[in-house]
């Protein structure tokens, strides 16, 4: 998934798991504002998918979220990263690459991947691209649903 993808997806479960929105969205990027750096810009790593793309990290991050910023956004971000991780699970069946959750207890093949943005939307099949379409426009229905309820309850007060 790219950017759109994650965004609706944080979206999506945030409301449907009833937790803090800003928190989920936040939390959505996290993954990606680690690891394409760490892979694009400083070669550390074989791919754009580690370390932060990792059930550890999630784990930590969502613990040291809950410390600093309570259980409500906690929570928040939990799903949000759940989220992120599981679309882009769904994306390596459909594309070059795969999530390497249990690393590092776990050893994995680990694909070598794109060097950049250009290189990684090459990676993209066309079902791939069809579903962070789809996803993405039943995100921005369901802002724009939910903000239209919104203003119609603030209107009738």
């Amino acid at each position: 998934m790219i950017l759109p993808g994650h965004l609706a997806a944080a979206l999506l479960a945030s409301r449907a798991f009833r937790v803090d929105r800003h928190a989920s969205l936040l939390a959505s990027m996290f993954p990606d504002v680690i690891d394409k750096p760490v892979r694009w810009l400083f070669r550390l790593t074989p791919n754009d998918r580690l370390p932060a793309h990792t059930g550890l990290v999630w784990a930590v991050t969502t613990g040291l979220v809950c410390l600093w910023k309570g259980s409500t956004f906690g929570k928040g971000w939990f799903v949000g990263y759940g989220s992120h991780l599981c679309c882009d699970q769904v994306n390596a069946y459909l594309n070059p690459g795969r999530i390497y959750f249990w690393w590092p207890f776990k050893r994995y093949r680990l694909h070598v991947g794109p060097t950049g943005v250009h290189s990684s939307l090459q990676d993209f099949s066309r079902a791939s691209l069809l579903l962070e379409l789809a996803l993405s426009l039943l995100g921005i229905w369901v802002w724009f649903r939910k903000e239209r309820d919104y203003v119609k309850l603030e209107g009738e007060e």
